[in-house]
C-alpha cells in the first residue's frame, strides 16, 4: 500500500499572518515585495491582503546589464538582485532611461536603437541614420539633405518616449555631435548643422530662463536646444545660449577633471564635477546663478556649493538624479554614487559581444565635500558585453 504523501508545509507556518504582513508592509523596494509573494501560496494571499500604503516611492536601480545573469542593485536594501528582462534585450547596449521603466538602448551596439519599457514591454523605436541640411552650391537658400551613420553614446527624453509630444536628445559620433528626434521622426534624427565643443552631458530643464535640451560643454558654458512651436510642422530646433562667466579657478585647478554632469535639483540646474587627483575620486558642485539685465538680457556664472543639505547625487550619463533624503530614510546624507562612464570606446559599440568593464564606480559619502568614505555594499565592479551599468527609474 502506498504511503501516504506529508502535507507540503508552507515557510508562514508557525509565522502569524499578521507579523508577515507587518513584515511585509516594511520592504521598501518594490522588487522584494514581488519575492516576498513568490515565497509560496500563504505569503502570497499575505501579500494580496495587506493594508496600508502601496510600496513607498522608489529609489532608482543601478542596472547591471549581462546577458547571462542580468541584475539590479537596490539602494533601498543594500542588495543585488536578479532581473528577468526580454531575450532580445539581453546584451544591448544601454544608452540612458527616463521616469517609469524606460531604458534607450542599441540592440546591436551602434544599430537598432529603441526605447523600451522594462516593466510593460512598450517599445518605441528610434532611427539610426543622422539626416543633415547641407548649403546648395547654386544659392544660398536651396539646401540638400544628406543623411549618415551615426553611434549614439547617450539619449535624454524630454517625457515619456511613449508621449505623443515627447522630444529625444543624443549625444553622437557622426557628422555632428548632437541628434534630436520627436515622435513620428521613423527614418533619421536631425541636427542644426552646428558641431558644438566636446560634450559633457545633456539634459532636458524647463524651470529655468530658456528651456528645453541644456548641453554641457567642456568649456562649461551651456547651449539650450527649445523645438519649433507648430507641432504640425518638420522639427526645428532654435540654439540659444548662457553668456556663462568663466570660473576664476578654472585655470589654476591641480586636479584633473574626468567628467562632468548636468543634474537639476530643488528647480535649479547643478553641474557636478567629478576629479582625479593622486589616485583618488573627488566631487566638487556647483549651482547656476542667473541675473537678469534691465534690457531682458541674462548673464549667468557657477556658483559653487560646500554643502548639499538633504539631498543625494546619482550620477550617470543620461540618467543623473536628485534625491530628497526626507523621501527615503535608507541613504547617507549628502553621498554622490558614481558610475564608470567617463569615456566610451567607439570599439566597444562597433563590435558586437565586446566585453565592458567597469571597475571604478562607487559611493563619495561625506559629511563635507572634503571627506570621503565607501560603502561596502555597493558595487565597485561590472562586467557586461558592451554596455556601461545605468541608473533605472521603475
Amino acid at each position: 500500500m502506498p504511503r501516504a504523501r506529508r502535507p507540503r508545509r508552507e515557510w508562514s507556518d508557525g509565522v502569524p499572518p499578521e507579523l508577515l504582513g507587518v513584515i511585509f508592509l516594511d520592504l521598501a523596494c518594490l522588487a522584494d515585495r514581488v519575492y516576498f509573494a513568490a515565497v509560496c501560496r500563504s505569503w502570497r494571499s499575505v501579500a494580496r491582503a495587506a493594508g496600508g500604503p502601496p510600496a513607498p516611492r522608489q529609489l532608482p536601480w543601478l542596472l547591471l546589464p549581462s546577458s547571462d545573469k542580468p541584475s539590479f542593485f537596490s539602494l533601498h536594501s543594500g542588495a543585488k538582485r536578479c532581473l528577468r528582462l526580454p531575450e532580445s534585450v539581453r546584451g544591448a547596449r544601454l544608452c540612458g532611461s527616463h521616469d517609469g521603466g524606460w531604458v534607450a538602448l542599441a540592440f546591436e551596439q551602434w544599430r537598432g536603437y529603441a526605447a523600451v519599457n522594462l516593466l510593460s514591454g512598450a517599445r518605441v523605436l528610434l532611427p539610426d541614420r543622422l539626416r543633415t541640411a547641407l548649403p546648395h552650391p547654386f544659392g544660398p537658400h536651396a539646401n540638400t539633405a544628406c543623411e549618415h551613420h551615426m553611434v549614439i553614446r547617450a539619449i535624454t527624453f524630454s517625457g515619456s518616449p511613449s508621449a505623443e509630444d515627447c522630444l529625444a536628445a543624443a549625444h553622437v559620433s557622426s557628422a555632428s555631435n548632437i541628434a534630436f528626434w520627436r515622435q513620428g521622426m521613423n527614418r533619421h534624427w536631425i541636427t542644426c548643422g552646428v558641431t558644438l565643443d566636446v560634450i559633457q552631458d545633456i539634459i532636458y530643464y524647463e524651470n529655468g530662463l530658456k528651456q528645453g535640451f541644456h548641453v554641457l560643454s567642456k568649456t562649461e558654458d551651456i547651449v539650450v536646444y527649445s523645438p519649433n512651436a507648430d507641432k504640425g510642422a518638420p522639427l526645428v530646433m532654435t540654439r540659444t545660449s548662457y553668456q556663462v562667466q568663466e570660473r576664476a579657478d578654472i585655470l589654476r585647478r591641480k586636479s584633473r577633471i574626468v567628467s562632468r554632469y548636468l543634474v537639476e535639483s530643488r528647480g535649479k540646474l547643478l553641474m557636478i564635477l567629478r576629479l582625479a587627483k593622486g589616485g583618488k575620486n573627488g566631487f566638487r558642485i556647483f549651482e547656476m546663478n542667473l541675473v537678469i539685465a534691465p534690457d531682458g538680457g541674462s548673464e549667468a556664472s557657477w556658483v559653487e556649493l560646500h554643502s548639499l543639505p538633504g539631498r543625494v547625487l546619482l550620477l550617470g550619463r543620461g540618467c543623473s538624479r536628485a534625491v530628497e533624503v526626507s523621501q527615503f530614510n535608507r541613504l547617507q546624507l549628502g553621498s554622490i554614487y558614481y558610475l564608470d562612464d567617463t569615456s566610451f570606446d567607439i570599439s566597444l559599440a562597433l563590435s558586437s559581444g565586446s566585453k565592458y568593464y567597469s571597475t571604478d564606480m562607487g559611493v563619495y559619502g561625506r559629511k563635507t565635500l572634503n571627506r570621503a568614505r565607501s560603502v561596502r555594499r555597493f558595487p565597485r565592479k561590472c562586467t557586461s558585453e558592451g554596455s556601461p551599468p545605468i541608473w533605472f527609474m521603475p
